[in-house]
């Protein structure tokens, strides 16, 4: 199927043949590399080297080992150590343990309504780590699509201008040529160069804004500045575009990853409350411990009997009772911190609601002026066919030919600037419901 850009390019080269002529030329004589670039290759090659998604990624392997950590208090522990020490009369014990040449101790949590949920909150604050990340993603895709439509534009809008340039330039030296043989007046002329000028300087700035896209999409992609981007035609097609606002809303509900990280976020503060309340509650827990005593320390002689091996395995048993309002005060705060989770999350929900709406009226507008923009140029081509017939049978003046030339070239550049209009609004749209990266893959 043939798109109207696609449709658009062809006509205008046919109309100038010098279209196709380089864009810009280096001036040491050698040629930089060109490489052939579309925009999903453009978008993936920005994910996998784009600082910004790597520091999340990054984020979400240390969400993921903080879950492991968390993990770890369900699970067994073992400790051992030994040390050195002097007494002098009864064997004192050193940091709450008999003095032993080393000890072993061990311990088993078997019932701990906090560490239970902490665990889970871990697990959710892994998970909204993880759709972060997702955001970060569709929001590097979205910049770089949006640049490499910048320089598709400065491109096209370069070739339009370079054509322009050539076409003016031919006019000037036909009219000197005339004004010599004193069949056209000065002022003839005079018009002439100053659209020389004008094309010149379109021409200008279509090379300094491709100029500036190009160096920045190369610093997304990681492309060497050497490198010469030659970009593609920008296609971006999704069935979204068709959708209605409130499916499209139910459907950003459930893959929006900015919606899924609230309601993550949401969860873990709803665990952390659970465990905030579990420090009111006994916890209980399997020890052992093991001691190898020597007799240095005097045993043989305050004791009746001396046991160089030594263990305990038992059932230890906690139970809080004052704690001076510290519990009560965390399982405050945890409440608040819930309210304030869930008020960000109905407002991101009112927000995406209306950027869905915004998104889908601003590509309608769009698609309605790339419609009106290809009625215009079609209008302008013909009366510029029919002003070069007037010229030549001398009815009209040169001025008034120049002029609808001029309109002619606007008229292509409207046309050029609503098709990628369109273009930006369906990434803008697709942005909002968390879809520019898989709609780009």
């Amino acid at each position: 199927m043939i798109t109207p850009l696609r449709l658009f390019t062809v006509i205008f080269t046919l109309l100038y043949p010098c279209a196709g002529i380089a864009f810009a030329s280096d001036p040491s004589g050698m040629a930089p590399e060109s490489r052939k670039l579309t925009v999903q290759e453009a978008v993936q090659m920005t994910l996998s080297r784009s600082p910004d998604v790597l520091l999340a990624e990054a984020r979400t392997i240390r969400a993921a080992e903080a879950l492991r950590e968390s993990r770890s208090l369900k699970k067994p522990q073992l400790v051992t150590g030994t040390g050195l020490a002097y007494n002098n009369g009864y064997p004192l014990s050193m940091e709450g343990a008999a003095p032993s040449i080393f000890q072993i101790g061990a311990s088993q949590s078997i019932f701990s309504k906090r560490n239970n949920n902490l665990i889970r909150e871990a697990e959710e604050s892994g998970k909204a780590s993880r759709l972060g990340t997702e955001s970060i993603r569709n929001e590097m895709a979205s910049k770089t699509a949006l640049v490499y439509c910048e320089l598709y534009k400065a491109r096209k809008l370069g070739m339009l201008a370079s054509a322009r340039l050539d076409a003016a330039r031919r006019e000037q030296e036909r009219l000197e040529i005339l004004l010599a043989a004193g069949k056209v007046r000065p002022v003839d002329v005079t018009l002439a160069r100053a659209g020389t000028y004008s094309a010149q300087q379109q021409l200008l700035v279509a090379r300094e804004d491709a100029g500036v896209a190009e160096a920045e999409l190369q610093s997304l992609t990681g492309l060497e500045e050497t490198v010469s981007i030659d970009p593609a035609e920008p296609r971006i097609e999704s069935p979204v575009f068709e959708s209605s606002a409130e499916a499209l809303y139910q459907q950003a509900l459930e893959r929006s990853p900015e919606i899924l990280q609230a309601e993550s976020s949401i969860r873990a503060k709803e665990f952390r409350l659970e465990a905030e309340r579990g420090g009111r509650l006994p916890q209980m827990d399997i020890i052992g411990q093991y001691a190898l005593f020597s007799k240095a320390n005097n045993y043989d002689d305050f004791f009746t009997r001396f046991t160089r091996n030594n263990f305990l395995i038992g059932l230890s048993l906690q139970v809080p009772i004052f704690d001076g309002s510290r519990v009560s005060a965390r399982v405050a705060q945890s409440r608040q911190e819930i309210s304030e989770a869930r008020y960000r999350l109905q407002r991101l929900q009112s927000d995406l609601k209306m950027n869905i709406q915004r998104g889908l009226s601003a590509l309608r507008i769009a698609r309605g002026a790339f419609d009106l923009a290809l009625q215009d140029l079609e209008a302008s081509r013909e009366m510029v066919r029919v002003s070069e017939t007037m010229m030549e049978a001398g009815r009209m003046e040169f001025r008034e030919m120049e002029e609808s030339r001029i309109q002619m070239q606007q008229r292509e550049q409207a046309l050029l600037e609503a098709d990628l209009s369109v273009i930006e609004r369906k990434l803008e749209l697709l942005r909002a419901i968390g879809s520019v990266d898989s709609a780009l893959r």
